[in-house]
């Protein structure tokens, strides 16, 4: 789930409007991120921002039904990057962590998909989520992929396991993690690599299907 609709969900539970920095401590997300959030839901008509009020107040436009909960299999994708990275969201929420930073997946933002802070320390998590059969374009709906999803699966890991060694080289001080589907593809991926994951002192987030996160962290 994007952070735009966490706070178009938000405000549907707040029909008076809250401010950025009410948004902000309801999501555990830094301010600029919100604000710049909500700038752009009231560029495109989806939220307003009341300007008589001080501060400024953010509110939908009248009757508007929450956003949909994100499907379990959307876009040829069966366990979506987005899906993922909005789940461990929620879990780190509910184990304390500060979120400074929601990538927007679905519009491939660069950047470090998740970032966090808990009792001083910094969190830098790589997203990946598992493929699917089907192809995401609805005019090959029909058609299967010639590349089993196992396969694409190998080709997703490697680029996130690249992703989080960089981050480790850029961050060397903080906690790095790779976020994961829960899927027997990337078990046994990461069974080959364990030792260089322990060097390397990255965590492991395994996402399951009930949204619930297998955590390793690295041994202190």
């Amino acid at each position: 789930m994007t952070l735009a609709d966490r706070v178009l969900r938000l405000l549907a539970e707040h029909p008076e409007g809250l401010t950025d920095a009410e948004i902000a401590s309801a999501l555990h997300v830094v301010h600029q991120h919100v604000n710049s959030c909500c700038r752009s839901l009231a560029d495109k008509g989806q939220i307003v921002r009341d300007g008589f009020a001080r501060p400024i107040r953010n509110r939908l436009p009248g009757e508007q039904a929450l956003p949909p909960p994100a499907p379990e299999v959307k876009g040829g994708v069966e366990r979506g990057e987005g899906l993922v990275q909005g789940e461990v969201v929620t879990w780190l929420v509910a184990s304390g962590w500060s979120i400074g930073r929601v990538a927007e997946t679905a519009s491939r933002e660069r950047g470090t998909d998740i970032v966090a802070e808990r009792a001083g320390v910094r969190l830098h998590v790589e997203v990946k989520g598992f493929p699917s059969k089907s192809y995401a374009d609805p005019r090959r709906a029909g058609e299967v992929k010639p590349t089993q999803p196992a396969t694409q699966a190998r080709h997703w890991f490697s680029a996130g396991l690249m992703k989080v060694l960089q981050l480790r080289q850029d961050y060397p001080q903080d906690a790095v993690a790779l976020a994961l589907p829960d899927r027997g593809t990337y078990r046994q991926l990461l069974a080959t690599v364990d030792s260089t994951i322990r060097t390397m002192r990255l965590a492991v987030f395994l996402v399951r299907d009930d949204g619930s996160v297998e955590d390793r962290w690295p041994a202190s």
